[in-house]
């Protein structure tokens, strides 16, 4: 039963114990996200189920200023529409404020205090200390209101980097220079604090990062990059490089920019294991280190999830680049087929990527993923990024992503030269780190469009190997295996396409022109009849 017909039965809200919503027969429409659990929370609470939007915006993004606070609401409100399905009516927002309608709604649970047989919204936490301060009231703990760091103080201790360097008597300024560059490479990140003062250190949980100049080589110079935990005295890795470097003051050297951005990939893994590491009143693992995986593994679940992570942790630090990664959850539920509403999709995605820029415009994370958002959403026009592309090369020249970007401009520019040579370089930068499949993906679409196929084929071969749940090199290599008449290699490829791809069909492929593989239908290699000789392989 859809939103235009109200349903007989209440929906029931329980706020005693976890949060919970379901309906009369028992269906779970609890939402997952955390700060739209504590969105419905705040407004059943109230005697006629209303709040002002300024209210609910000050209890869950108090941190945050009034137009980035009002942003995170009207997400939320979406999120939790979203999660509610056929009984998101229940949910009423005007312009001024926002409510539940009474007569659908049954709360259980809403005096707080006053229900001991359960804790009041057991186990939620927003990490939000106007929140914090409201939730303890509730539960019956305030009685003076506790001081705000007394309150969140588990949840302030942040990552935080110490870079340290040692610069050797034959240093003339490379050492400064790729500190600055590693500082550079892990800010973008959007989550950690760099300093250079272990004083300034506090309660965060320390990273320090050395950048070492390795005397004696007789030509050339040597760099040493190492990362250490120093709460658990233990190295988290470690790297030399040695090479020429023309001008100390420009890193140009792919296999140096390599390095550091392979030690930004160690840090982010090592800190999103970090739960399995320290107690339950330590620091969180960064969000990204997270979300990312989910975002890249094209499965629309994980893909919601990933969304849901960043609206809830985002905050005034990381707004830019959370807000350019869901720009690109948008571009990739757009080309996956993956919502129902193409065309809000396409404006969520721009909206999005155009209020990252405006939050931080040199940050090449920033600029690598509105570049993409912008060309995709606007159907490849590489008018609308290849600035922004451009751009997020210059600023950060050790940012594989930039480089994808920049070499997803030029494909669609049809700059074939251009799209290789950033494309090697994308490679390059991300050999041995996770994106490693990301950017050989990207290697095999230049090549393809180069009509170079069997370097496009061992490119799309190890990014499908190095991520087996990932589909969009799997269907490059089906059209590459056909043309060249490796039926056997392209039966394989198929069977695994089928297992991927619910109601994937050979007809859908060759026909169907929405299907996600727009450079083959430019090179026009599809041919049905090479697929009716695959069909004997199957």
């Amino acid at each position: 039963m859809g939103q235009s017909s109200p349903l007989t039965d209440p929906v029931i809200l329980r706020l005693s114990g976890p949060l919970t919503v379901v309906d009369a027969d028992g269906v779970d429409y609890t939402p997952r996200s955390r700060k739209a659990q504590a969105l419905l929370a705040l407004i059943a609470t109230s005697p006629k189920l209303r709040r002002s939007r300024s209210w609910l915006q000050d209890k869950l993004w108090s941190r945050n200023d009034p137009v980035q606070g009002s942003a995170n609401l009207r997400q939320t409100l979406t999120t939790l529409r979203k999660a509610l399905g056929p009984y998101s009516y229940i949910l009423e927002a005007s312009r001024l404020d926002v409510g539940l309608a009474p007569a659908s709604v049954s709360v259980i649970g809403a005096e707080g205090a006053a229900d001991r047989a359960e804790e009041f919204l057991e186990g939620l936490d927003v990490a939000d200390p106007e929140f914090e301060i409201w939730l303890r009231s509730m539960r019956g703990k305030a009685t003076p209101a506790p001081h705000i760091h007394e309150i969140s103080r588990p949840n302030t201790a942040r990552w935080k980097v110490l870079l340290h360097h040692e610069r050797g008597e034959d240093d003339t300024g490379l050492v400064l220079t790729c500190a600055d560059m590693v500082a550079q490479v892990l800010r973008e990140q959007g989550e950690l604090e760099i300093t250079e003062d272990p004083r300034e250190t506090g309660d965060d949980r320390l990273i320090k990062v050395s950048v070492i100049n390795v005397d004696g080589l007789k030509e050339g110079c040597a760099l040493r990059l190492v990362a250490q935990d120093m709460q658990f005295n233990r190295q988290i890795w470690a790297y030399t490089w040695s090479g020429l470097v023309s001008n100390h003051f420009e890193l140009q050297d792919l296999d140096l920019l390599g390095m550091i951005f392979r030690l930004q990939s160690e840090i982010s893994r090592y800190m999103a294991q970090a739960r399995n590491l320290i107690d339950s009143n330590g620091c969180s693992p960064l969000v990204l280190g997270a979300a990312i995986p989910r975002i890249f593994s094209f499965q629309p679940e994980e893909l919601d999830q990933a969304a849901l992570m960043l609206s809830d942790a985002m905050d005034s630090r990381n707004a830019a680049q959370f807000m350019g990664w869901q720009a690109q959850i948008a571009v990739i539920n757009l080309i996956e087929q993956f919502t129902d509403a193409p065309e809000a999709c396409v404006e969520q995605g721009k909206t999005l990527a155009a209020k990252a820029i405006e939050m931080d415009p040199m940050n090449s994370v920033v600029l690598s993923t509105a570049a993409n958002a912008q060309v995709l959403l606007h159907r490849g026009d590489a008018s609308a990024g290849g600035d922004l592309a451009k751009l997020a090369v210059q600023v950060n020249p050790a940012n594989p992503l930039a480089w994808w970007a920049y070499a997803n401009v030029a494909i669609y520019a049809g700059k074939t030269e251009e799209a290789l040579k950033s494309a090697r370089v994308a490679s390059k930068l991300a050999a041995r780190t996770p994106l490693q499949f990301w950017c050989d993906f990207q290697m095999g679409l230049a090549a393809f469009k180069a009509g170079d196929f069997p370097s496009a084929r061992r490119a799309l071969e190890t990014s499908a190997s190095l991520a087996p749940q990932f589909r969009p090199p799997r269907r490059y290599l089906l059209a590459i295996y056909a043309h060249m008449k490796e039926f056997d290699k392209a039966a394989r490829v198929l069977v695994q396409l089928k297992k991927l791809e619910p109601g994937f069909s050979l007809d859908g492929f060759v026909n169907d022109p929405s299907y996600p593989i727009s450079l083959v239908r430019k090179t026009n290699i599809l041919s049905w009849n090479d697929f009716q000789d695959l069909s004997a392989f199957t």
